[in-house]
């Protein structure tokens, strides 16, 4: 006899997928079908996922990451594994297990550009231009050679003349001017 599903264990998952919740921990059962099972996640998650592994049964609910569960807590990089090259496919899950899919932070897109808005950060390397391209791309009268961008430094706001290829950090503006004739 082998048993397929404890319906007793459960894990959680909650953060930045379709449907968060709890849900019964199957024998064996790798993180890619315990995100699958929550449907997948969303294009505003984070390029991590965060494995909580509990010290208490699964009855007492959630626990998110904190400075005291950082012992436990398993980071997964969630693009390496949609890529097929992370090895952390293999984690087990354990009963009261709680896997959280953080927000990406965002980056601002304005002026002579497509679509203007935020932007969620998929990634850590993001440069000007991929910032750009999220928001469509530069509109017809926008010009490549004259990007601002306003960053928080300290507390104060720094405007910054930046080219493509440098890279953007959380938080930033990036502001595409009109094209001079």
């Amino acid at each position: 006899i082998a048993v397929e599903d404890y319906k007793s264990q459960r894990y959680f998952i909650v953060g930045e997928v379709r449907s968060p919740g709890d849900y019964p921990l199957s024998r064996d059962m790798p993180l890619v079908e315990a995100i699958a099972r929550a449907g997948s996640i969303l294009p505003t998650a984070s390029g991590e996922a965060i494995i909580v592994h509990s010290t208490t049964p699964a009855a007492s609910g959630p626990t998110l990451p904190s400075p005291d569960a950082a012992a436990s807590a398993v980071h997964v990089d969630l693009r390496a594994m949609q890529n097929g090259v992370a090895t952390e496919v293999a984690i087990a899950l354990r009963d009261g297990d709680t896997i959280f899919v953080p927000r990406a932070e965002s980056v601002y897109v304005f002026g002579f550009v497509k679509n203007p808005g935020a932007y969620a950060l998929q990634q850590k390397q993001t440069t000007v231009l991929q910032a750009v391209a999220l928001a469509g791309g530069v509109a017809d009268r926008g010009a490549t050679t004259r990007i601002r961008l306003i960053r928080t430094v300290n507390g104060s706001k720094k405007e910054l003349r930046v080219r493509l290829t440098d890279l953007v950090e959380p938080g930033d503006t990036v502001i595409v001017a009109e094209r001079i004739f």
